[in-house]
């Protein structure tokens, strides 16, 4: 067995069940809460880092909304029963999910990472070293399989940045069309492989997904990257930067335009030859697509 199947990927599900099941202790001992739980904190820091003010009396009214819940209907309310998902869905992941992301990556990739569940918190999911999950959030359509398949996308980073790690690539900081395709390679692969896990957690409200299904909005994210990429040069690096933040990121189109060159390469050169882009860099990464990819599609790079 290679170490990539021995990765410890640690649930971390007790401050989320303290919200379901003691929300009353949890008003009692609030500043308790926030620093004696590892997701907590790192919410914190995510504030911090990205210059966020918490709105304490917000979240404080919705756990004291929750609270005021009735058992009963605590009980057969949907939060409750995602909670049991996120649960029982660690099993699951280990047996089904960590199997299938490993089979896209070297045998001896580290997946070692901390998943950290919560509720009511500001962002839907964040990265501080580790991942922090809020399981309210409106994001997910009231539907834990949602919340997982993100998970095989945020657990794909920590595989794609230890072949990074490995290749021993030093990259150009200032190549700006670099930076945007090692963007594509890494968002695109990410998507790709949460898009292949469906069948393990079905997440049919996932935006990315919908692009993907839809020719049409394939062509125009690429037209959106080809577009980005026409720019370097020709307009200010802040300017640039902000471009690639709205319409690649915000809008999407680096995740669905590299997902669309993963597929390509699958299923043309074969898994391992994808496998092998992410220690070869973003470059390799581009002309194995360009070698299969429809000319109408092909990166302007």
């Amino acid at each position: 067995m290679g170490k990539c199947l021995k990765s410890k990927v640690n649930f971390n599900t007790e401050a989320l069940e303290k919200i379901v099941y003691e929300p009353q202790w949890v008003l009692d001992n609030q500043e308790e809460f926030w620093t004696g739980y590892p997701v907590q904190q790192y919410a914190r820091d995510w504030a911090e880092q990205v210059k966020y003010t918490i709105d304490y009396d917000e979240w404080r009214q919705r756990i004291s909304d929750w609270a005021a819940m009735p058992l009963k209907e605590r009980e057969s309310s949907i939060f409750l029963r995602n909670t049991e998902r996120i649960l029982e869905g660690k099993g699951i992941f280990l047996e089904k999910a960590l199997p299938y992301l490993c089979s896209y990556l070297p045998s001896d990739a580290n997946l070692d990472i901390g998943i950290h569940f919560t509720a009511f918190i500001p962002p839907r999911a964040f990265a501080m070293g580790e991942i922090g999950i809020n399981v309210a959030a409106n994001y997910w359509k009231n539907n834990a399989d949602n919340i997982l398949n993100v998970l095989v996308h945020e657990l794909f980073h920590v595989g794609f940045s230890y072949c990074e790690e490995q290749s021993g690539i030093e990259y150009d900081q200032d190549d700006a069309i670099l930076g945007i395709l090692r963007n594509i390679h890494n968002e695109g692969i990410c998507t790709y492989v949460a898009y292949n896990a469906q069948d393990i957690f079905p997440a049919p409200d996932e935006k990315d997904f919908q692009y993907l299904d839809d020719p049409q909005l394939v062509d125009h994210h690429i037209s959106n990257v080809n577009m980005i990429l026409e720019k370097v040069g020709k307009i200010p690096g802040e300017e640039l930067d902000k471009l690639s933040w709205d319409v690649g990121v915000i809008g999407r189109s680096f995740y669905v335009t590299g997902a669309l060159m993963c597929k390509v390469i699958e299923e043309n050169a074969g898994r391992q030859s994808l496998v092998n882009t992410m220690t070869e860099g973003p470059e390799s990464f581009l002309r194995l697509y360009h070698k299969y990819a429809d000319a109408s599609r092909k990166l302007n790079a």
